[in-house]
């Protein structure tokens, strides 16, 4: 244990000495050794579940420029200053004194993020007090989906996917020979549960968002009754796949009490993400990389 601790401090002491400012932001630097170490605790969180890749290390640092842009007009506004953001930091110093965290070793840098990341839900809370979602927006939004769906209908599928279009056109001549769809799936599909399920999906898809994010597919089955399947492989990603209708049932919108919990909480985030992007366009961004 000794030695893996040993090891694990050397390792973080030789990147924060070999650390590269990555970005500039509003004049705070974000260096290289940040993401190596958010790096280095997703993958203890995730039992290793999660690897390094250049991938991982983007999507890091752009949260990082985004967070430090959004705690950059928290402080701006002040918002660090207010009795309710003082008295929140009060009391979490005061129980880690009580408990023993404060005495840690990691206990200043774990604060600093807190205080952050609280700055961060302050900045929401600050922009959702200036331009609150009313009772009324969250009616004309349902007031809209409802229009949209109605009359819509929603289908549940089946599918056989296969690596190969050869494999595809040799299930849908099974198809057409009159073998059911499970058992060709039990035999074509490439999908593991599927083979169990004979390719059946247990969710519902309503057509009109499906014309909206899968317009290929839509064409192919909007058009087909319970039972039927598609009479061509549809090809995506070097993988072909044939789609059975299990189910086809005109679409129910929830009522407004069901939905206006959702609805106020999506507008909610919308309105936060509109002023986060306002932020992100006047703030000075500067990259090192």
């Amino acid at each position: 244990m000794k030695k893996t601790l040993l090891t694990l401090a050397l390792l973080t002491s030789m990147a924060t000495a070999t650390a590269q400012t990555l970005v500039t932001v509003n004049g705070l630097q974000i260096d290289s050794s940040l993401i190596d170490q958010q790096v280095i605790k997703l993958q203890n969180q995730s039992n290793g579940q999660i690897t390094d890749s250049p991938q991982l290390r983007d999507s890091l640092l752009n949260r990082a420029v985004v967070h430090a842009v959004i705690v950059h007009e928290a402080r701006r506004l002040k918002l660090d200053q207010t009795s309710e953001y003082k008295e929140i930091i009060a009391q979490v110093e005061s129980d880690a004194k009580k408990s023993g965290e404060y005495n840690k070793q990691d206990f200043n840098q774990m604060f600093s993020d807190f205080k952050e990341n609280l700055l961060e839900q302050a900045f929401a809370v600050d922009v959702l007090q200036k331009n609150p979602v009313t009772n009324k927006d969250v009616r004309a939004e349902y007031n809209n989906i409802a229009k949209f769906y109605k009359g819509s209908y929603e289908v549940q599928l089946a599918e056989i996917v296969t690596h190969s279009e050869s494999d595809a056109k040799q299930a849908l001549s099974e198809l057409n020979s009159g073998k059911s769809f499970a058992e060709v799936a039990a035999i074509y599909t490439v999908d593991e549960e599927g083979k169990r399920t004979g390719g059946k999906h247990l969710g519902f898809i309503n057509l009109k968002d499906m014309a909206v994010g899968a317009p290929e597919l839509h064409s192919a089955i909007k058009d087909l009754s319970k039972g039927q399947y598609t009479k061509r492989p549809l090809n995506a990603e070097h993988i072909w796949a044939i789609f059975s209708v299990t189910e086809k049932r005109q679409a129910q919108v929830p009522s407004f009490e069901q939905m206006k919990d959702s609805l106020m909480a999506q507008l909610q985030d919308q309105r936060v993400n509109k002023a986060i992007e306002s932020l992100m366009k006047k703030a000075n961004i500067q990259s090192n990389m």
